[in-house]
């Protein structure tokens, strides 16, 4: 394990895991659980290098030791039964883009020190009852919304402060407006039947008289 530690190699030599054999060289391959997707890599490059203990019903803490790990890209815990705290050594793993936790028995607070790693780029911390807090935007920096989307909410908000103005100016109006028509149908109902039924009845007579 001790390579996964500080890598002095020269990184600008390009090396893939593997052997030679007699019809050439043979690269390694790995079926690796990688950011939630199961996926196969071929031709690894050494640097690369990935920690997967997932589903193998594994006990205990997890080890403050694992900081010790700065090489690791993809570390994957998920589906045991480790217990405890997760330990702060985790943020050490500044190389660290994928972290899964997921379905043990992990209690207690989520390390800050996550939010140091800058490449980590996906956390699954889930199905652990007693993992509580802090939010994902303490321990992984400002999330800040896109400005179109900021956009659209507040038109969308000032859209419905319009609405809800309409809604209480008209108010008053309908109201007075029905007071008015109840006051006037009860003291004046002649003026509503039907006023274009008399106006035409003096036209009727005067052509009965005129014929």
């Amino acid at each position: 394990m001790s390579s996964l530690g500080t890598n002095e190699e020269d990184r600008s030599k390009v090396n893939y895991m593997g052997d030679e054999v007699d019809y050439g060289y043979y690269h390694d391959s790995i079926v690796l659980m990688n950011r939630g997707l199961e996926m196969e890599l071929v031709s690894i490059l050494k640097i690369y290098t990935a920690l997967d203990f997932s589903g193998n019903e594994l006990e205990g803490e997890i080890p403050r030791s694992i900081g010790l790990l700065k090489e690791i890209h993809v570390l994957n815990l998920s589906n045991n039964g480790f217990t405890g705290h997760m330990p702060s050594s985790l943020g050490n793993m500044t190389a660290l883009e994928s972290l899964d936790v997921s379905r043990n028995k992990l209690s207690g607070e989520i390390p800050q020190e996550l939010g140091n790693l800058s490449f980590l780029a996906y956390m699954n911390f889930s199905h652990n009852m007693r993992l509580f807090g802090p939010s994902l935007d303490e321990v992984c920096g400002d999330i800040r919304t896109p400005a179109s989307q900021q956009h659209h909410e507040s038109k969308g908000e000032e859209e419905v402060m319009c609405w809800i103005a309409v809604a209480i100016g008209s108010v008053p109006g309908i109201v007075f407006g029905l007071t008015i028509g109840y006051i006037l149908v009860s003291y004046k109902p002649e003026w509503f039947l039907n006023p274009f039924g008399r106006a035409e009845a003096p036209q009727r007579s005067r052509d009965w008289r005129g014929f």
